[in-house]
């Protein structure tokens, strides 16, 4: 029997202008949660899990997301997330996206280090052409709030 080859969509196939809209609403609500599994439930939701950039997105969202906890020190979210806007200064120079900080705390680390409030942040690139989702990724290298504000005055 002839196996019958099935041609691979790509991500934009499984989306509409209004898809791509909920599915950026749903992505953000899931990225401030700092947390994989409801990430993971939005990438399964919109049935792009099993594509290559969506693997890729989340091994690289993953040290963002479980690196800065450490284990019986009580890690935990300090403040509610914040974004703001940024734009890649790297290998998508100039495109706009999304930048997501937190603090935390090891609230259950030795004295002083337990009041030691700490901040992370990374940044995601929503490739949206013609109001549809081509791919979601990781952006480590981004212009901060400081240079924004600047950009935006000259």
């Amino acid at each position: 029997m002839e196996e019958k080859k099935v041609s691979q969509k790509n991500i934009s196939d499984c989306f509409t202008p209004e898809l791509t809209k909920q599915f950026h609403i749903e992505m953000d609500v899931a990225l401030k949660k700092i947390d994989m599994i409801p990430v993971l439930a939005v990438l399964d939701k919109y049935q792009i899990a099993h594509f290559q950039d969506s693997i890729d997105f989340v091994e690289a969202l993953s040290s963002y997301i479980t690196g800065w906890q450490k284990e019986n020190e009580g890690s935990r979210l300090y403040k509610d997330v914040t974004t703001s806007e940024s734009r890649c200064i790297a290998c998508e120079y100039g495109k706009g996206m999304v930048i997501y900080e937190f603090e935390f705390i090891h609230a259950e680390a030795p004295e002083p280090m337990n009041r030691v409030v700490y901040g992370r942040d990374f940044g995601i690139l929503f490739d949206i052409r013609n109001e549809i989702l081509f791919e979601v990724r990781v952006c480590n290298a981004f212009l901060n709030k400081y240079e924004m504000t600047k950009l935006r005055l000259s």
